[in-house]
């Protein structure tokens, strides 16, 4: 893998190819040891596929594309959802075990909380809740579509973004608060490992960055403990819009991508460090458990990956 400094710019880096499927990538999750990992495609199929680009398992999922994959904290199961309005549990051999939703309408993201014990689904301006198999409620704003979300690393509360807004979701309440307003439609959003940042991609080419901070009573929040809000932390760093963004485990590292199939590496303080240059259009992106290694899935069905010891 070459780099080349150009004066006090990011380096610039290319991604190494790793496979190329016979679909879109639509996303992408490791698996709970990290040597393998699953992946959506836009025909309906889900791939397990090892770390060298092997092709494990093969299996129709969905009628329509797959919309996201997402492994439990467990390791136990991996949920699905799909065009079809379908969010489907699956167990280790690829067996459907239960069907958890079947709306009339794409779902278009999935996550579970940090201990594994909660499953969340957004579809359209909803979000469908259940622990473990049961049905635990649904949150709607008629106001608000979801366009991205991601649970804080305590497990606790969902972050869910929309157009020209960030809020923050709590179990046992059915009202988010407002934690950023901003120009454009969010695309993509991840907390840092340590919960205290929250950053927003947008269909603009910006990242936005929500952080806590010492108490001030000109923008105070109260959400469990006294935050501000600080945002725009990040200057527009991408011509084009963005389409994933994820901390590294570590939170040395967030990974933003774009329709370019380019993808900068800022530090925690939102400074570039580096620039990947994919040449395809990212579609999604990942880090396996240790932050070594980010995956990233593409329009033209490649997947690409790239190890972090370069930058060093």
């Amino acid at each position: 893998m070459s780099a080349v400094a150009v004066d006090m710019q990011p380096v610039i880096f290319s991604a190494e190819p790793l496979v190329t499927l016979d679909d879109a990538v639509t996303d992408v999750c490791w698996d709970d040891h990290g040597e393998s990992f699953y992946v959506g495609l836009a025909n309906g199929s889900v791939d397990y596929i090892s770390k060298d680009g092997e092709l494990l398992r093969h299996w129709k999922a969905h009628t329509g594309g797959v919309t996201r994959v997402n492994v439990s904290p467990d390791g136990s199961s991996f949920a699905t959802a799909g065009e079809d309005g379908r969010v489907l549990l699956w167990d280790k051999q690829n067996r459907s075990t239960v069907e958890l939703a079947n709306e009339p309408v794409w779902v278009e993201q999935l996550e579970w909380n940090a201990d594994g014990k909660v499953l969340a689904a957004a579809a359209g301006k909803s979000i469908y809740l259940w622990r473990g198999t049961e049905s635990i409620g649904v949150w709607y704003d008629a106001r608000r579509h979801i366009q991205a979300m991601a649970w804080e690393p305590a497990g606790n509360k969902l972050a869910t973004a929309t157009n020209k807004g960030l809020y923050l979701w709590r179990l046992g309440n059915d009202e988010p608060m407002e934690l950023l307003a901003f120009p454009g439609a969010a695309v993509s959003v991840s907390w840092k490992p340590d919960g205290k940042a929250l950053a927003v991609g947008t269909q603009d080419g910006y990242l936005q960055l929500w952080r806590q901070g010492k108490q001030d009573k000109s923008s105070q929040l109260t959400i469990g403990i006294a935050n501000t809000v600080n945002a725009p932390a990040f200057s527009a760093c991408h011509e084009n819009m963005i389409t994933a963004i994820a901390f590294s485990p570590d939170g040395q590292y967030l990974a933003s991508a774009d329709m370019n199939g380019r993808v900068n590496l800022c530090n925690p303080e939102g400074k570039c460090i580096g620039v990947l240059e994919a040449g395809v259009e990212i579609t999604s992106l990942t880090w396996n458990l240790s932050g070594s290694c980010l995956l990233l899935g593409g329009i033209e069905g490649r997947l690409d990956t790239f190890y972090t010891n370069s930058l060093t």
